[in-house]
């Protein structure tokens, strides 16, 4: 066969790879994922190339250079992205910590399919309802934070400084609200509540035992009325 004849390539056993730079750290791995699950890497990938010639992304010396997301993130991603795809090595991702990184990177670069992975994850690792009020205000996860609320609310301890902090104040004082008004309410009729009697509560305490199992979805809804839920 001569030079000029072109040999053909076996698709199934013929791996096309992609070279990223991420900080500064060199990342050579299979490129159709990337282009398969991902618009964003899609889009990049068909862009025309420069009048250099030379391309992206093909080379240690000419990698596609990925600015504003850290090495140990991308890494979490590439892990769950390739192991969906081989269903080997690399290991899944593993914690809360690790599976939030590609929650965050495969909604950014819109890995829909993963970024569902990343949730179905995230809830049977038992991510607790502070985590999932902060997660789903930054990843638009809807379905998230009415039952985060509702666990919040129906809980003995009020939330902490801490915890206010990370939800964000606002989110924390209406909560707050909702506890409060449920429990003047209980005091004012109790007999509405069930097992009528009389306890002497500071109010917004929370600790009248009825409240574990109180559904304060309905409040919840008409006080976060700016919120999807």
């Amino acid at each position: 066969m001569s030079c000029k004849d072109e040999i053909p390539r076996r698709s199934d056993f013929y791996i096309s790879t992609v070279t990223f730079l991420v900080e500064d750290s060199l990342f050579k791995v299979p490129r159709e994922p990337f282009e398969k699950e991902s618009e964003v890497f899609r889009g990049m990938f068909s862009l025309p190339q420069g009048s250099s010639g030379v391309v992206e992304g093909l080379s240690d010396e000419n990698p596609i250079r990925i600015d504003g997301t850290s090495k140990d993130d991308f890494e979490e991603l590439l892990k769950a992205l390739l192991h969906r795809k081989y269903d080997s090595q690399p290991n899944l991702p593993h914690g809360i910590e690790q599976w939030t990184s590609v929650l965050k990177l495969s909604t950014a670069w819109n890995f829909e399919s993963l970024r569902q992975a990343s949730i179905n994850a995230l809830m049977e690792s038992g991510i607790g309802a502070v985590d999932r009020v902060v997660l789903s205000q930054q990843y638009h996860i809807e379905n998230w934070l009415l039952p985060a609320l509702n666990e919040l609310a129906r809980r003995q301890e009020p939330v902490s400084l801490e915890e206010a902090k990370r939800m964000g104040i606002d989110i924390a004082l209406q909560l707050a609200s909702v506890r409060e008004r449920v429990t003047v309410t209980m005091q004012t009729y109790p007999s509405a509540f069930g097992n009528p009697y009389q306890h002497s509560l500071a109010v917004g305490s929370c600790r009248d035992p009825r409240m574990r199992d109180f559904d304060f979805s309905d409040q919840i809804r008409s006080t976060f009325s700016a919120y999807e839920l």
